[in-house]
Parts: C-alpha cells; structure tokens; sequence
C-alpha cells in the first residue's frame, strides 16, 4: 500500500527515522519520496500499528503528487469514495499563506460532486487529503495521531518528578526507532518515561537504576499507568542479565553534572554492558548531552544522529545505533 505520512515539523528527520524503523519491523517498507514534513512509502504491513507512532500527524492512501494547477486533472481522476465524503487542505510550511485552502476545497469538492460523489462537509464518513507542501500530495485519510494522549502524560502529571526528564511523545518516538516488538531495556530508567511509552505500546520492558529512591519513584510511576513495576536497583555498570537478553536498548545518559554521583567510567562501563546485553543485529538509541561519537562508534555502528536544544547550555544527542556481528 502506498502511504503518505504527514510528519512533526518539530523533529522531521527524526519522525522520518521512527516510520521506517517501526514499520520495518512489521513489514517491508520502501522509501519513495519526500517533501517538506511529507514522508512518501510503499508498506506491506500490518497497518494497526500506526497507533504506535508519535511524530506522524496522519497517514493517507496515496492517490497522486502533482503541482497545484494540476488539481483539477487529479480530482477527474481519482475515484469516487463509497461513503459521503469531503475535501480538506493542510498548508505545510512557510510561503503558502497567500494559497485559499477553503476555495481549493470547495472546488474539488464541485468536481467530484458533478461526478456522482455525495458530499458532506459537517459529517464525512471519507475524508480525502489535499498536503500542499513543495507539491501538491493527495490521498484519503486513515489514520490520526491522538496528540493530546502526551500532554495527559506530562512527567509534572506523575506522582514522581525529575526535572529535565525527556518528554513522552519524544520518549516514544526513540522506542519506536529501534523497531522493538520484543523486549526493552532502560539501563538508567530514572522516573520511567521510556518504561511507561513501552509498556503502553504493549512492548516488555525491563528498567535499572542506582538509586533506590529513584527506583521507587519509577515503581510508583508505573503503578499509576497500570503496568507492571519491572524496575530494579542496579548498576549500569554492571548489569545482572545474561548475553545478549535484550530486543532493543533504549536509555538517558545522566548529564555530566550528575556522572559524579554514578562515578567517573560510567559512560564507556555502561556503553560496554549495554552492548552486552543488547541482541547481535538488534537497535540501540542513546542519549546524551556531550558528543559521543567516538565512545559509542566502538561498540556499535552509528546509524544516525540527531539533535536537541532543551535550553542554551543544554543541547542532548540522540545516537541511534545497532550491534553489528564482530
């Protein structure tokens, strides 16, 4: 099926990596084309898992791309929907203000009404996508990201807090880059952002932390979205899993203000298990917020790595990696 994914304009490269990470792992995908925040492929899949995506605002069926003045030829074409239907535009970056979405709606509207389609603005049962970017991408709508699922989760909205923690639509979004479908691993788990994504997404998670107190706050964390308390008091350094135990590994370095307290190897001692426990072939996202390129380039293959300015003295990385066979 050819898909048109509408991406976050907040983290686009990173929401492009989350839709071929996941979708790979539960089906073949291939990268088609892309625009700005437009994400073009062909999925052989199971599509119930779009639920699991948090960067993609929507997907639709790919009916056709062309340029603006080519509409009309489009909407002569494309087939009328079973179903009352109507059309909606999305204006997709900067330099389109001057375009009346409303006025491109009402006459592709008219010209699949004359051809038989019934039309029903106030209540569509098909909703067919008009996404005015570089080009025009048209497409039937099937699937809407609930955003508002992410503020209810809101880490203040827990009763453990951390300051500085990374937020759950992000959280989300990095699981799903490494395509787990098995189980998860968060070796310095602090108040269980990742943990908690996971387990809502029906993955099997597995947490570690250093200190006590924080593991409790974590265990309370997970009691409050109804999951499983699956946190122990650990190590990073020296985690109590055998060889290669873990479907994915997903993790928040602590920031080097806070390494003094975990001690100083911290950082290669933990990189090193992490590749320990992690399965040969499998994905590991790390984050952190000095450039690590060389440390975790001698473990893992450095797949791609992106960017994050929390505020002007806190910038946090987001490697993604895989274990190669040696």
């Amino acid at each position: 099926m050819k898909l048109i994914f509408l991406l976050s304009g907040e983290h686009p490269e990173l929401a492009k990596e989350e839709v071929l990470g996941l979708l790979s792992s539960y089906g073949r995908i291939e990268k088609l084309d892309e625009d700005e925040q437009i994400l073009i492929a062909d999925f052989g899949g199971d599509c119930s898992v779009f639920y699991r995506l948090a960067f993609t605002h929507e997907i639709s069926e790919f009916f056709a791309s062309c340029h603006l003045n080519e509409l009309e030829e489009v909407f002569k074409e494309i087939p009328i929907p079973k179903g009352y239907t109507c059309v909606r535009v999305r204006k997709i970056g900067k330099g389109r203000e001057h375009i009346n979405s409303l006025e491109i709606e009402k006459s592709m509207g008219a010209i699949l009404w004359k051809r038989g389609a019934k039309i029903s603005v106030s209540k569509p049962e098909v909703i067919i996508r008009i996404y005015l970017a570089e080009r025009a991408h048209v497409g039937v709508l099937i699937h809407k990201t609930d955003t508002k699922q992410f503020n209810e989760r809101r880490p203040d909205r827990r009763p453990f807090f951390m300051p500085f923690v990374v937020l759950p639509r992000l959280a989300r979004a990095l699981i799903n880059v490494t395509g787990v479908r098995g189980t998860m691993l968060d070796p310095m788990c602090g108040t269980g952002t990742f943990l908690i994504e996971a387990g809502l997404m029906g993955v099997k998670f597995t947490g570690v932390d250093a200190f006590r107190k924080v593991v409790w706050g974590c265990a309370k964390n997970l009691k409050f979205f109804g999951l499983p308390t699956n946190v122990i008091w650990g190590d990073a350094r020296n985690l109590p899993f055998k060889d290669e135990s873990f479907d994915a590994v997903v993790t928040d370095f602590p920031y080097l203000r806070s390494t003094k307290s975990y001690g100083e190897d911290l950082y290669e001692k933990a990189t090193e298990e992490i590749w320990r426990v992690l399965k040969t072939g499998c994905r590991v996202v790390l984050v952190i917020n000095v450039d690590a390129d060389d440390l975790f380039g001698q473990f893992f293959k450095i797949e791609a790595k992106f960017y994050q300015r929390v505020h002007k003295s806190l910038t946090r990385r987001f490697f993604v990696c895989r274990k190669v066979q040696c």
